[in-house]
């Protein structure tokens, strides 16, 4: 396989790895950030379909006996998640920006590669595919 290829697959693999992490709603990956991360989140498909709640521009907050805390932000209807005592504010930085998870992954992919593999210049090939998935994860549209 030629080099470039297989970085291009890199970049594009460690970049869905960072939005499943940071941004899906998939049900354990979203239980584990909401432990370790907490804060606002939009709602669920799920959560919307399965307690239905209004939220006007009018409200600051309302408080739902299931949800908890909820507000519309930017047009959307959002919930306050509050992480774990045992998590600390770091972890809840690192889990919760694309940049950071983007990095470690990377971190972790490019060894797993080299060793498998194999990549010429590790720490270029993880600083490369770091880069172009951390930019491809922080964007709106992704």
């Amino acid at each position: 396989m030629p080099v470039w290829l297989l970085i291009a697959c890199m970049v594009l693999a460690n970049y869905r790895a960072s939005r499943l992490m940071t941004k899906d709603d998939f049900p354990p990956v979203l239980w584990l950030r909401d432990r370790l991360a907490g804060g606002w989140r939009p709602l669920t498909p799920r959560e919307v379909e399965r307690y239905p709640v209004s939220v006007t521009d009018n409200d600051l907050a309302v408080s739902h006996p299931r949800l908890g805390s909820m507000m519309r932000i930017d047009g959307r209807i959002n919930r306050y998640v509050r992480r774990s005592k045992w998590s600390p504010y770091w972890l809840a930085e690192l889990v919760s920006c694309p940049w950071c998870v983007s990095g470690w992954l990377a971190a972790a992919l490019t060894t797993a590669v080299a060793f498998t593999v194999g990549v010429p210049a590790p720490v270029l090939v993880w600083g490369a595919v770091w880069g172009a998935s951390a930019l491809l994860a922080s964007r709106e549209w992704a």
